[in-house]
């Protein structure tokens, strides 16, 4: 599995298998001298980010008694890792602190009581909070209680486009949906499918839900709608969100053969100009870069979703950040919260952007001009980081915000309502029917 593709898989449910993990730790809060003396162990996601977890453990440890003690996982794939740390708690082989993808990932965690609220350390040190963005800190706070605090990168969706293609044709990047959907008859005269979209990997078409949807009703209502509230699919506002998708599709815009595009050859399609634009995350500018640096310089372009309603553009959506998470019986939490604290430090920012991780710290942008890499690669940075910091709001990917039980069934009705096997009544009734 792409790595790209493992870090968007965060959704996990209460599997009732793995509760047991969960149930021995109810009530389990304040310090347990059960757990390892001197130790505070960290249970890192074993891919290339976690050596600058361990190098900033190493650091720390030089002038800390109590050690971090960096565990990694055996799992390489996010569901599996959460797994693992859901079966582990309540136990002394549980860590002190691991990772998590969003505050569904944890919400059983909580309601258990087995994690360490962060409100307390915030009222003493501000700084663990407002040293980051707040459209992403906000993700892990559940019922006004802070329970992540932000680590490696922010991977919101742009509208890519070939710049190439769209001069040829007399076009600008699309900066509204009427502009969008008027482009639409020019390209496809000139033989351009004009958005490529990978339709056989379904989360693609995804995206366009999330970002129609942001737009019409508000990622706040689409956060009550995740969380539950059906009501809201069958809103006004939602059904007008899907009558502009059905314009959009209907147009022609995504082609006749979306459905039988996978995502390994989707941003071929762009960076050959057989498409104009593609929804995608942040991620992308490294595939495009990969396979032709020179395309990635000069004519891979890249904007925020186009605009269209009455609420403030600039909304986003997508991959907003991994979370470190405390358990409640830590031993040692001091330790565990000054270990925090070298989350925003300057040292681990910058390892972070060697990695190509865009940090979400305010002040990510002091740094990006030292960042390694190309000039392009630095101006694209640049650009997400500006979009994180100005965003009203950054909703999380719907799939990684649902019950695992109920991403299929989600995407499925994505996939049914583009293909044309869904209208908008069955659309809403799917998506009332699922699991939340």
């Amino acid at each position: 599995m792409n790595s790209h593709i493992a870090r968007r898989i965060g959704a996990i449910g209460v599997a009732g298998v793995l509760i047991a993990g969960l149930a021995g730790c109810a009530g389990s809060t304040g310090p347990s001298s059960s757990r390892p003396e001197n130790e505070v162990h960290l249970l890192v996601f074993n891919d290339a980010a976690a050596e600058a977890e361990t190098a900033l453990a190493e650091k720390f440890n030089e002038t800390s008694d109590v050690k971090i003690v960096v565990d990694k996982s055996p799992e390489t794939e996010s569901v599996a890792y959460i797994n693992g740390v859901r079966q582990s708690l309540g136990t002394p082989d549980a860590p002190d602190i691991f990772m998590s993808w969003g505050a569904a990932q944890i919400q059983d965690f909580v309601d258990s009581g087995a994690l360490l609220s962060y409100n307390d350390w915030i009222d003493q040190t501000p700084a663990l909070r407002d040293s980051f963005s707040p459209a992403v800190f906000d993700q892990e706070v559940i019922d006004g209680q802070a329970y992540g605090i932000p680590v490696r990168g922010t991977q919101p969706v742009f509208l890519f486009n070939n710049a190439s293609v769209l001069s040829a044709n007399g076009l600008k990047p699309a900066a509204t949906w009427d502009e969008l959907l008027s482009q639409v008859s020019t390209l496809k005269a000139a033989g351009v499918t004009p958005i490529g979209l990978a339709g056989a990997s379904q989360w693609p078409t995804l995206m366009w839900f999330q970002y129609v949807y942001a737009q019409t009703i508000g990622n706040d209502q689409v956060a009550k709608a995740l969380a539950g509230d059906t009501s809201v699919w069958d809103s006004a506002g939602s059904r007008e969100a899907l009558t502009k998708l059905r314009a959009l599709i209907d147009a022609g815009a995504f082609g006749t053969t979306f459905d039988s595009v996978d995502y390994d050859n989707s941003p071929a399609l762009l960076r050959s100009g057989k498409s104009a634009y593609e929804l995608m995350g942040t991620w992308n500018y490294a595939v495009q870069a990969g396979a032709d640096a020179t395309f990635a310089d000069t004519e891979l372009g890249y904007s925020s979703f186009p605009a269209f309603g009455s609420l403030p553009a600039g909304q986003l959506s997508g991959n907003v950040s991994n979370y470190y998470n405390v358990v409640a019986d830590t031993r040692y939490p001091d330790t565990v919260k000054a270990f925090l604290q070298e989350l925003y430090s300057p040292e681990f920012i910058q390892s972070q952007l060697a990695l190509g991780n865009l940090p979400t710290t305010t002040d990510v942008g002091d740094y990006l001009a030292d960042a390694p890499g190309t000039e392009s690669a630095k101006k694209f940075l640049e650009f997400t980081n500006d979009a994180v910091q100005a965003a009203p709001s950054f909703q999380l990917s719907w799939d990684q915000a649902v019950p695992t039980a109920s991403k299929q069934g989600m995407l499925d009705a994505m996939s049914g309502f583009f293909s044309g096997t869904l209208d908008a009544d069955g659309f809403v009734k799917a998506l009332q029917g699922l699991q939340y």
